[in-house]
């Protein structure tokens, strides 16, 4: 595994000089962004005092909307940055890994986990990053599912709403171990459910909640399983250590699933993990190195696993 002073080293010697350039188109964009603002401002003031509020509204979004697409955004800055550097740190972490900016898991991958029962109506997603570490073939994206709820009220109009299923690094790791049945983790929200409600909350899916006896370990996460002797074989006293060991240094909700022999991991999120921060300096180590971390958190899952994998060999 690449240690933070290795990258900083690649950072001085092969990056910085290609951030440095990509920074300057960075800079102009913001200050093309700010002229935009204050030139918009002048001429939607006046139309707000002499039309009504609205119509300057709808006035002052067109006119910046027009501004940016041909004047503010780089078109080519996005792809380029992503291929200079994320590209490049993905090279960094192993060899065997590639980068499809544009790819993402698919929409059957994620329903076959069996993390989430809801069905989605719109999904999306990008970097992907796929390859094997080992002997272990693994992928992972950023991705997004939604589903939606319709309403009619009294007076027969309709209103759609969406709602976020699951936002984040979507992880999918074969070990090559058919495992038997369907073992979920789902986290615990409050901690504080008792075993007669996992039961009832269990009758959404086949899996049944699984009664385990580490306390800490439930406090975290729910388990369900249609398995029960092999979702124990699965979760090891050595695996759930692990499990809990990442959960503590990750503030986010974490889902697994262990379905055939494919592992799922899902690690949610609010924020793009490979976009670039248009408000901070582009050659700055600090910020490149989160880059560097977010790799290096989805290869050093399956190295951990990889270690990991004598516990199922009764399975």
């Amino acid at each position: 595994m690449k240690t933070t002073q290795e990258f900083k080293d690649f950072f001085n010697k092969s990056l910085k000089t290609d951030l440095e350039n990509l920074d300057k188109r960075r800079k102009q964009m913001v200050n093309r962004f700010l002229i935009t603002l204050f030139a918009i401002f002048i001429p939607s003031l006046a139309v707000f005092i002499l039309t009504e509020l609205y119509i300057g509204i709808a006035f002052s979004v067109g006119v910046f909307l027009l501004l940016f697409f041909f004047w503010v955004r780089d078109k080519l800055f996005l792809n380029e940055f992503k291929q200079q550097v994320i590209n490049r740190i993905v090279y960094f972490v192993s060899p065997d890994l590639t980068y499809d900016p544009k790819g993402h898991i698919s929409l059957s991958e994620f329903v076959t986990s069996r993390i989430f029962m809801k069905s989605v109506d719109r999904h999306n997603g990008a970097d992907l990053v796929y390859g094997k570490i080992d002997k272990t073939e693994f992928r992972f994206s950023e991705f997004k599912a939604e589903y939606k709820t319709t309403k009619t009220n009294s007076k027969g109009r309709t209103n759609t709403q969406w709602h976020t299923l699951f936002r984040g690094l979507f992880f999918i790791a074969d070990f090559n171990k058919d495992f038997v049945g369907s073992t979920v983790v789902l986290p615990n929200s409050s901690g504080r459910e008792s075993g007669f409600m996992k039961n009832v909350m269990s009758i959404t899916r086949r899996e049944k909640f699984v009664n385990l006896e580490d306390e800490e370990f439930s406090k975290e996460f729910t388990v369900y399983s249609d398995d029960q002797i092999n979702a124990r074989y699965i979760l090891s006293t050595s695996l759930m250590t692990r499990i809990k060991d990442f959960k503590s240094k990750h503030k986010n909700s974490v889902y697994i699933s262990f379905v055939d022999s494919r592992m799922y991991l899902g690690i949610s999120h609010t924020k793009d993990l490979f976009e670039p921060r248009y408000l901070k300096s582009l050659n700055r180590f600090d910020v490149v190195k989160d880059y560097f971390d977010d790799l290096l958190l989805a290869a050093g899952i399956v190295e951990n696993l990889n270690r990991n994998t004598r516990i199922w060999n009764n399975l």
